[in-house]
């Protein structure tokens, strides 16, 4: 990952804010046009919500940006208030209709790892299932969050924690996955990022496996680049799973279980 990666933040959201300040001390940056730039890195901030974004690319390009990769600092919340950082890639789907973001599969993997060495108390780490928007953006992008109340928010250790996992980012080689099944925060499937060199691209919930089509696991497919697929199979009923398997058969998707993707596709 040698070109430009764009960092993305909100002054309406405190954990964005918290991230971008922490950004600024880290580095040392110089003004362009409505951003500012520190080698590689841009780094912009705007006033509406994250997830509401649209035509981000038509903005950065007018910027005179063509980044190969967006990073959207942002908050997460939970009713759980549970102190964690982690990230996730944006879409969404409903019968009618379907769209979902470029992911960065890689990017995110060390994004996490880069997170578990940091190793900040008291923090649950993990990945998330695909949801929210921007749903629009053709570049690899992902959500890099503090969660989940005001008080994680505006925590300068979290903000410092997210914005150096960023710095660190580094795009090494693995094979890409698509995720299907298990809860919000997909624990086998972080379980497996930490436990192998494998990286998930798009990942679905049980709440949402129901709602995949053949059309929606193939654009998710390409906008992952995934090359295999994995099942959380302890979370799904039988006859979803084999619905899910049938469709990943007509995609010549394969399927590894958890044990398979470790012995292939050991740690480094």
């Amino acid at each position: 990952m040698k070109g430009e990666i764009a960092v993305v933040c909100s002054r309406a959201d405190p954990a964005s804010l918290n991230i971008f300040e922490r950004l600024l001390e880290m580095l040392d940056w110089e003004a362009g046009k409505d951003y500012i730039s520190s080698g590689r890195w841009r780094l912009m901030v705007h006033e509406g919500r994250q997830s509401r974004l649209q035509c981000l690319e038509e903005r950065l390009a007018s910027l005179g940006l063509e980044p190969e990769l967006i990073v959207f600092a942002s908050r997460h919340e939970a009713k759980s208030a549970l102190p964690w950082m982690g990230g996730h890639f944006t879409g969404f789907m409903d019968e009618a209709q379907f769209s979902f973001a470029a992911a960065a599969p890689l990017a995110l993997r060390s994004f996490l790892h880069n997170l578990r060495h940091m190793a900040l108390p008291g923090f649950a780490i993990s990945a998330e299932a695909t949801h929210h928007g921007p749903a629009d953006v053709r570049t690899p992008c992902f959500f890099a969050e503090i969660g989940s109340t005001e008080e994680q928010w505006r925590d300068p250790r979290a903000g410092r924690a997210v914005a150096g996992a960023i710095l660190a980012l580094e795009e090494e080689a693995a094979p890409v996955f698509l995720g299907l099944g298990g809860g919000h925060y997909v624990a086998r499937q972080t379980d497996l990022l930490f436990q192998s060199s494998a990286a998930f691209g798009h990942l679905f919930s049980n709440y949402q496996t129901e709602k995949l089509n053949l059309d929606m696991l193939e654009e998710a497919r390409q906008k992952s680049g995934a090359a295999y697929a994995y099942f959380d199979r302890k979370s799904l009923r039988s006859p979803e799973r084999r619905r899910l398997e049938g469709l990943l058969a007509e995609m010549d998707l394969p399927v590894l279980r958890g044990r398979e993707i470790r012995e292939r596709y050991p740690l480094a």
